[in-house]
């Protein structure tokens, strides 16, 4: 069993970290650094919904964001589904330049960085939306989309948060959330997507309906696809609980001193 923690600074740096006890004694197991851990089992899980909902064919990408989201995005979602080429665009041209570089050499692709959030989704079979904008208001609007494309969306997960617009959601006829409560009534884009009077609830499917293969005949009729995705604590959990076995597997676990003498005053 564990729990997540997270600091986060004004400027909005933020740093992640999972707590492990023992089931049977409740003793601290390991604290594991939840930073990269949080991306590759994100990255991970998009993968999974990817994986489930394209046709086994080659795809097209245009992916938003330069970080460690968008990146881990890329090399998750390029594991199950070969790309034919990657248009990135991020605000700060230096980072998408060496993300667009880094990508072309570690996925053997065509990769460009481009100017406008725009040129990289257009005409694209899959985009993948990882970076919210930093003025809170949607860096992807759903009139760029071709019909027929999927959106993977992770940027927004709380209430002040907006990634995409309202015709992003407003386009989508399926739309597959790891957390539906959680994507219905505390993001901010599905939050304005309400205030709209867009519904929703009757479009969304949870992740494991997918997995479980309850999504098939949804899928044949579905135009439009959406991933959506807050995040889980049970899957910081686990992914936490699986690297502190491969550490200690390897021998790069790390053994920290923890006793504490307890005096009565």
């Amino acid at each position: 069993m564990g729990v997540k923690s997270f600091g986060r600074t004004a400027d909005r740096k933020v740093s992640y970290l999972v707590s492990l006890f023992c089931k049977t004694s409740s003793e601290l197991v390991a604290l594991v650094d939840g930073k990269h851990l949080t991306s590759m089992r994100t990255a991970a899980t998009s993968a999974v919904a990817v994986d489930a909902i394209l046709p086994q064919t080659p795809v097209s990408v245009g992916l938003l964001g330069s970080g460690n989201e968008a990146k881990a995005h890329a090399q998750a979602i390029a594991a199950v589904r070969p790309f034919t080429n990657l248009d990135v665009f991020s605000p700060t041209p230096a980072k998408r330049e060496k993300l667009a570089v880094e990508l072309a050499v570690e996925l053997n692709i065509p990769v460009r960085a481009v100017d406008s959030a725009e040129l990289a989704v257009r005409n694209k079979s899959l985009v993948i939306a990882a970076a919210r904008s930093y003025d809170e208001k949607p860096i992807l609007l759903g009139g760029w989309l071709k019909q027929g494309a999927m959106l993977v969306s992770i940027g927004s997960t709380i209430p002040e948060q907006r990634e995409i617009d309202i015709v992003s959601i407003e386009r989508s006829d399926l739309i597959v959330c790891d957390m539906v409560d959680e994507v219905l009534d505390q993001t901010g884009d599905f939050l304005a997507a309400r205030a709209a009077g867009i519904e929703c609830k009757a479009r969304v499917a949870t992740l494991n309906a997918l997995v479980m293969g309850e999504l098939s005949g949804r899928l044949k009729s579905a135009k439009n696809v959406m991933y959506k995705s807050v995040g889980a604590a049970v899957q910081d959990v686990t992914a936490a609980a699986l690297a502190l076995k491969l550490a200690q597997q390897s021998g790069q676990a790390i053994t920290i001193a923890a006793d504490l003498e307890i005096q009565n005053v």
